[in-house]
């Protein structure tokens, strides 16, 4: 498992279920940039999703814990069957800390200007839509592109 593991940390992920996840995070963000469109309707109920989702993201990336949407997807991953693929869990982190990034900054331009947020909701969408439905994680390329060479450790 060491061989497999990021030289730095040799902590692992499901690699399977990151990928579910980021499809639940595209529907939580596909709400949000709907909602903040016809913002005068729904206004506490978008701000507490992406409130909501920037929490996911900070357990995600600062603590050893699953969120709730990863607890979400792993078991929904065990229940249609998705094996368990272990992969490094550094560039998910850092991929993760990027991600919360924008998600703040979704929650913090809803009140205004809900336009921009869903603008950067729309950004972090596409993120996820690369990761969890073609596989290609951004923020894992820039971890292994920029950061993993100079050894430093997210």
């Amino acid at each position: 498992m060491a061989n497999d593991a990021c030289p730095i940390s040799y902590e692992t992920v499901d690699h399977n279920a990151s990928r579910v996840t980021c499809l639940f995070t595209i529907v939580a963000l596909a709400a949000i940039s709907a909602m903040a469109v016809v913002w005068q309707g729904f206004g506490r109920v978008v701000l507490v999703l992406a409130a909501a989702l920037t929490l996911d993201y900070a357990t995600r990336a600062w603590t050893r814990y699953a969120s709730p949407m990863q607890r979400l997807a792993r078991v929904s991953a065990r229940m249609v069957g998705i094996p368990e693929k272990r992969s490094d869990a550094a560039p998910k982190r850092f991929a993760c800390r990027i991600g919360f990034f924008f998600a703040l900054a979704t929650t913090v331009l809803l009140p205004l200007s809900p336009a921009a947020a869903a603008m950067v909701a729309a950004a972090l969408l596409f993120f996820n839509v690369l990761d969890g439905v073609f596989d290609f994680c951004v923020g894992c390329w820039m971890y292994s592109t920029f950061l993993l060479p100079r050894g430093l450790d997210s």
